[in-house]
Order: C-alpha cells, then structure tokens, then sequence
C-alpha cells in the first residue's frame, strides 16, 4: 500500500527516522555587533543569554564586561535608548538584524 492509499488517520513514520532527541535545555545564544571605531579596529559587542541565568555583556574583547539580571537589562535599555537617541540620527551600520549564535 503507498502513503496515498492509506486511511488519512493512519499514523505514519518517516523510514529511517531518528528516535527523536530527549528534551534538552534550550542553549545559551549570543548576540554579537561589531561598532566601527574611527583611529583602530572594530570594536566587538556581545550579549550572552543563558536560560535561567543573568546576561552577560561585554564590550572590546570582553575587557569590558557585565552581568546583568533580566530586570536590570531591561532598565540599561530604557537609559541607554534615550541617551544614545538624544545625540543625533542613529548610524547607517546600526540598521541590521542581529541573528543569534549558539556559539
């Protein structure tokens, strides 16, 4: 019998399937930015987020670093959105998606 003959309730499994993984602990992600620095090189920004644990921030190769409770991000990003906006027209190379990393 093929797949288009069968009673459409039928239960079907893929041939070859993998047994599906047990569930895990989602992974931490990473969100990284590189800002352009005028007189050197670019200066990497980092935002770590591991499930059930603080954030972690660090800026310029992690010698700048920081961790942050939920809350507390939450409130940096509130002063520091209304800083940043008061200097001006944000720059053309702020305006990416920022797509992250388990890495």
């Amino acid at each position: 019998m093929t797949p288009d003959q069968m009673p459409e309730n039928t239960p079907a499994r893929m041939p070859y399937a993998d047994p599906p993984d047990e569930p895990t602990q989602e992974p931490r992600r990473f969100y990284r930015l590189r800002a352009p620095h005028v007189e050197r090189a670019s200066v990497p920004v980092t935002v770590r987020v591991t499930p059930n644990a603080d954030l972690y921030v660090a800026v310029g190769s992690g010698r700048r670093r920081m961790y942050l409770t939920p809350n507390e991000a939450w409130a940096l990003w509130r002063c520091l959105s209304e800083a940043v906006a008061s200097t001006g027209e944000p720059p053309e190379w702020i305006r990416v998606h920022i797509t992250p990393t388990h890495r």
